[in-house]
């Protein structure tokens, strides 16, 4: 259980075993992932929800990061 004013970080890639994703992780990209995550992230009641890209994809797979407040 989160306390009250702590904070969630979600972090995630592009990777995933198509078997094992739901059918909507798999239909999206990257920008639908994060907006998929900053959804659920809004609708439980987190607060200050921001998402970061920490690595574009260039050079490897992207990264993003999903942090907000209880």
């Amino acid at each position: 259980m989160l306390k009250p004013g702590g904070r969630v970080i979600i972090s995630f890639s592009n990777r995933c075993f198509p078997t094992k994703a739901v059918a909507v992780w798999r239909a999206f990209d990257t920008h639908g992932h994060t907006s998929l995550v900053r959804l659920y992230l809004e609708t439980a009641g987190f607060r200050g929800v921001t998402a970061s890209l920490l690595a574009d994809g260039r050079l490897g797979d992207p990264l993003v990061a999903i942090t907000g407040r209880s």
